[in-house]
């Protein structure tokens, strides 16, 4: 089991949402890992009073806004350790002032005073850095609690090292779905939801994406034919048969076929490019010319329309993205335009949230209507996963009814 202490005065106060705890909780879970404990401590917290290392728990997670001084020396005592200078992570501090171009403070010495028997976890990103400390049948693990720096770091070697330390081997499958609920999902796979194999099937919602996993100990032979079953009746809402971002997905789709993409974005506002772009430094090589159009007079300007095309529902309408794709793809070098067009104003007679998405090439244009919920963020969101979906099903030949023009 795992416990997870949050030290973070911040977070104490309710001035931090704790997100990154969820999240290794999420991860932990998934890789049948159980949480037996997750609290929040203060900084100047008495850790020898605070903190119980008992039988329950045989990882422990410390989240710490910055080096403290006081954890370290707790987890050197019960580890039977000294604290001392660790090289790699002083270098690393060294790094980071040298990249900001200003001299080390003294306070940052902390950073690399950590257990003589840890193994450093080096940020790349900021200056509060990581350790693993394994001692007999516990693991002790320092991160930053910063969501971004410390996912990273999580992802790519906390993750990894508990999981290969643990005694029982477990199997895992996980699918990616977009485009259903929980209750529907539900419904789709009742009957093996109703396994008596020891294997746990769960549902994990954000958005528009449920996650299914299915995991089991590894020696389980009936793991595979649930899978199996499940990948057969949600093939065409499946979109990745691992636990990677939908992007990433995308990405590797991209490089793999060495097809370049073009966006047409008006209610995205850039969020398609700049998500795209930011899974690896190549990934601009897949996107070709894309423009961002937010009103009426830019989409006139890019493609050459006129006023009477924005006399049906403000422009917001199927023949209009129809259109700028066509136009799009006549003018570009790209193999496919994905293009988008909707609606966030709640003063007109269209549905909030309406929004329109085409997915064509030199053969063919589909365009697909949704009406997307919550927020001017939630929507934007939406729509990206939801072009990111359609793309992925065409790219993968897998696509929702792609004999017809329009759906």
């Amino acid at each position: 089991m795992v416990s997870i202490y949050t030290i973070s005065d911040k977070a104490l106060m309710g001035k931090q949402i704790n997100i990154l705890s969820a999240y290794i909780s999420e991860c932990f879970f998934k890789n049948n890992l159980k949480i037996f404990k997750q609290c929040v401590l203060s900084a100047n917290s008495n850790f020898k009073q605070l903190i119980n290392i008992d039988e329950n728990s045989n990882v422990y997670i410390f989240l710490v806004d910055k080096a403290n001084l006081n954890l370290n020396e707790f987890l050197c005592e019960i580890t039977n350790s000294n604290l001392i200078d660790n090289p790699y992570l002083k270098n690393a501090i060294y790094d980071y002032y040298r990249k900001i171009s200003q001299p080390v403070e003294k306070d940052s010495e902390l950073e690399w005073r950590i257990s003589s028997k840890a193994r450093a976890i080096i940020n790349n990103e900021g200056l509060t850095q990581g350790y693993l400390l394994n001692n007999d049948n516990y693991i002790f693990c320092v991160l930053p609690n910063n969501y971004e720096e410390a996912r990273q770091m999580f992802d790519d070697v906390v993750l990894d090292f508990i999981k290969s330390n643990q005694k029982k081997k477990y199997k895992t499958y996980t699918f990616k779905t977009f485009g259903l609920t929980e209750s529907v999902i539900s419904t789709i796979i009742s009957q093996e939801l109703k396994n008596k194999d020891k294997i746990s099937i769960n549902l994990f919602s954000k958005l528009l994406e449920v996650d299914i996993v299915i995991k089991s100990l590894e020696n389980n032979h009936e793991l595979d034919n649930i899978a199996q079953k499940i990948l057969l009746k949600l093939d065409k809402y499946i979109y990745s048969v691992e636990d990677i971002r939908i992007e990433n997905v995308l990405y590797k789709l991209l490089k793999l076929n060495e097809i370049k993409i073009s966006f047409i974005e008006d209610i995205t506002a850039g969020n398609l490019c700049s998500k795209l772009s930011q899974e690896s430094s190549d990934a601009k090589n897949y996107i070709g010319k894309s423009v961002i159009v937010l009103d009426k007079q830019s989409k006139i300007d890019n493609f050459n329309l006129s006023e009477h095309d924005f006399e049906v529902d403000y422009g917001i309408s199927p023949n209009l993205v129809y259109e700028i794709t066509a136009r799009m793809l006549k003018e570009t070098n790209s193999n496919i335009v994905v293009a988008n067009i909707g609606n966030l104003n709640k003063d007109n007679n269209l549905p909030y949230g309406l929004c329109y998405i085409a997915v064509g090439d030199r053969r063919e244009i589909h365009v697909y209507k949704n009406i997307f919920k919550g927020s001017i963020k939630d929507i934007i969101n939406s729509v990206t996963i939801a072009s990111y979906f359609y793309l992925i099903k065409k790219l993968k030949k897998n696509d929702f009814h792609f004999e017809q023009t329009t759906v």
